[in-house]
């Protein structure tokens, strides 16, 4: 099993107070590493930054005071947004989840005990507050795979790359193979344009 975050997102601790919680999409960005703070999926299979979300963890309708506060958004895709949407267990902010029902703020290291990935790139539930996680934000969509194993695949390539570019007296299927890597990457670069 692999971690649901290939690198866990993290929030700066000072960040300069805006007068929209909108103002704050490129903070989150890079605080979130372009991907779903929800289910790591890059932010360029929904468009960049402009197709991506930023979610109130605790929701703004239930919780206004929290609406401009750094510390309670995040940047999400369209799917994690909606499937949340202004769902929450509790009157309080502060108690996101309540026997088995509700949220882990995916800054907060806890999050790795209740969601992992398999081999394959699925996201799987580790416990039952991991299980209405998964079911509310719909992990279980096959784009969330396809997502992570390209990913994983072009890590690969670029591995690859780099080891045929050491190795002497190239033969003629390294070289189809760094011709199909580049093409690749041309490709995948037009879906990653802003």
């Amino acid at each position: 099993m692999y971690p649901i975050h290939s690198s866990r997102p993290e929030r700066r601790a000072a960040v300069e107070q805006k007068t929209r919680y909108s103002l704050y999409k490129l903070e989150l960005r890079e605080d979130f590493v372009s991907k779903c703070g929800y289910c790591d999926t890059p932010d360029y299979y929904s468009g960049g930054r402009r197709g991506f979300h930023i979610d109130h963890f605790a929701p703004k309708s239930k919780f206004d005071a929290l609406k401009n506060e750094y510390s309670n958004l995040v940047y999400c895709c369209p799917i994690c947004n909606i499937g949340k949407s202004d769902d929450w267990p509790t009157e309080r902010s502060d108690v996101s989840y309540v026997d088995g029902v509700g949220y882990v703020d995916p800054c907060h290291p806890d999050y790795h005990n209740h969601l992992a990935r398999g081999r394959d790139g699925v996201i799987l539930p580790l416990t039952p507050l991991g299980a209405y996680i998964h079911k509310k934000l719909k992990f279980s969509l096959r784009r969330r795979q396809i997502c992570w194993l390209m990913e994983r695949m072009e890590q690969q390539l670029i591995e690859l790359a780099k080891i045929a570019d050491k190795s002497e007296g190239e033969s003629q299927e390294v070289k189809a193979l760094c011709e199909l890597t580049i093409r690749y990457f041309e490709y995948a670069g037009i879906l990653k344009r802003e």
